[in-house]
């Protein structure tokens, strides 16, 4: 029996729209797929701060206290200089890279899917999560597999970590420390900080091991709820997005 585990993340910021009722299990159940457990990983905040998020699935919380101490652990090298812009102060490499590590480190699942908080499946004709399974198995070349985002289906060594399945060894093994890189941010695409985050990390490790994210064809969307109404809660009208 495959065992595939669900994990998303909070900081005070976001904690208190994730433990809303009905949130998570929403979260959880629009995968459409039986998880094993789900994983909340709390990024220096804590859940006794707020009402346990009722889900039918086995949750399992997971406090970061010291992000730095994560990161050593995993095998992350602190020492390396990474860029931070002077006015974006959102994208901090260390804050969007310990909860993935965190994460994959207490699951013993056989595959696991990472979500942020706001990004949950919209529409799909069967669970992604058993496509992702499906393609897993069959290509070695796929380290990760993502819902789509509005583009078209492809193989891609462009990251988003915003939502996305891998092999759970794999991904807890695999060398995040920007191999190949010689540091200079003006020669990427993206943002100035992708290269220190998460999403930079996976790039520059499929790069170096000829690896690939897999993106599902439109019909497996996700959103990304980045837009809130005015008390506070996400916006779903997803007719104003023109989905």
């Amino acid at each position: 029996m495959v065992i595939v585990d669900f994990a998303t993340f909070c900081y005070a910021g976001d904690a208190h729209r994730l433990h809303e009722p009905g949130q998570l299990q929403l979260q959880v159940e629009s995968n459409g797929y039986n998880f094993n457990r789900v994983i909340i990983v709390y990024q220096l905040c804590n859940p006794d701060d707020y009402e346990f998020p009722y889900c039918s699935y086995s949750i399992n919380q997971v406090v970061i206290g010291d992000i730095d101490v994560i990161l050593k652990s995993s095998g992350i090298d602190l020492n390396r200089e990474q860029y931070q812009s002077p006015t974006d102060k959102h994208h901090t490499w260390r804050q969007h890279v310990v909860n993935h590590l965190m994460a994959v480190n207490v699951s013993r699942s056989d595959y696991i899917v990472f979500a942020d908080n706001d990004c949950w499946m919209i529409k799909q004709p069967d669970s992604w999560v058993k496509r992702g399974i499906e393609i897993l198995e069959q290509d070695p070349d796929v380290f990760i597999v993502s819902p789509n985002d509005g583009e078209p289906e492809r193989k891609t060594q462009v990251i988003s970590q915003q939502m996305f399945m891998a092999r759970t060894d794999e991904f807890r093994q695999a060398d995040f420390n920007q191999l190949g890189w010689d540091g200079d941010v003006t020669k990427l695409s993206e943002m100035p900080e992708y290269a220190g985050m998460m999403e930079g990390r996976i790039h520059f490790h499929c790069v170096a091991s000829g690896k690939y994210r897999y993106v599902l064809p439109p019909e497996y969307r996700y959103f990304h709820h980045n837009r809130l109404n005015e008390d506070g809660t996400y916006k779903t009208n997803y007719s104003d997005y023109g989905l």
